[in-house]
């Protein structure tokens, strides 16, 4: 599952008992990670980040908060499935660590925040990058990966939980339009959640702190053209060579992997391939 958390000055101004605030944070979702847990407070004590790590891919070396060769730190949860065919085009010689945690950084490296369009997985993750002095976030395309923010004045607090954020909201009260949406949809709509004060970085969204500013943009959105010009028997192939592809690439593990079966169509189809 993993867990990631964090809190930002966006004015880069020293934050008071920083340390004690990520730990905070971290201990709240300690939950979300059993195999190993790390934090990283930048040197001028501007940002921390908290990570809680369920080891899946590069069990020995891909532990986080995580650093390149240019100073930018990364706190991530997900998997990005592409992450062989990234680093074969990004230059096998350039990685310390065989974990997908690097191949966002090197991707970063190369392609900043177009970095998410190369990317092919679920994902929540913060970067600080040092040279440019900026914070660059981004959420995958269906928000499989959940990624929660409260900004209380300059401070920019970010974790996988709201309730790493709970501690640091000054009036916890009930959001009552996201429960009226809640109740109507069974979601909230535009971000919000059920707490006043916390909203949630919407899928397929990037989120940047630079200069003072918070910016939010919307990198990717569902659009096709329907296709009437071929028969039934080539949609069926065309489905099964699909599905059958996305599990092979879903299945990469460095450690047993299971599938959920509810016996509906979608999930019996994944089980049994």
């Amino acid at each position: 599952m993993c867990g990631i958390c964090g809190v930002i000055n966006i004015k880069h101004e020293k934050i008071p008992a920083v340390v004690s605030i990520v730990n905070t944070m971290n201990d709240l979702i300690a939950h979300r990670g059993p195999d190993g847990e790390g934090t990283w407070i930048h040197q001028d004590g501007m940002l921390g980040f908290g990570h809680r790590r369920l080891s899946i891919i590069d069990l020995q070396t891909g532990d986080q908060p995580m650093i390149d060769d240019r100073g930018n730190w990364i706190v991530y949860n997900g998997e990005v499935y592409n992450y062989i065919e990234l680093r074969k085009e990004l230059g096998q010689e350039k990685f310390t660590t065989t974990s997908d945690t690097e191949v966002i950084l090197r991707a970063y490296q190369k392609w900043g925040d177009d970095c998410v369009q190369h990317f092919r997985g679920m994902f929540s993750f913060v970067i600080w990058d040092e040279h440019n002095q900026r914070v660059f976030c981004a959420r995958d395309r269906f928000g499989i990966k959940p990624f929660y923010l409260h900004q209380n004045n300059d401070l920019f607090f970010f974790a996988s939980e709201p309730k790493a954020l709970l501690p640091f909201v000054n009036d916890i009260r009930t959001n009552m339009e996201a429960l009226k949406e809640y109740l109507a949809f069974q979601f909230c709509l535009d971000g919000k959640t059920l707490f006043e004060g916390i909203q949630e970085l919407q899928p397929a969204h990037t989120l940047t702190i630079q200069d003072g500013r918070v910016v939010v943009k919307k990198y990717w959105e569902v659009f096709y053209e329907p296709d009437f010009s071929h028969d039934e028997a080539y949609y069926r192939e065309g489905l099964y060579e699909r599905i059958k592809e996305s599990v092979n690439i879903h299945t990469r593990s460095d450690v047993p992997i299971g599938a959920y079966l509810s016996g509906g169509i979608d999930s019996s189809a994944v089980a049994s391939l």
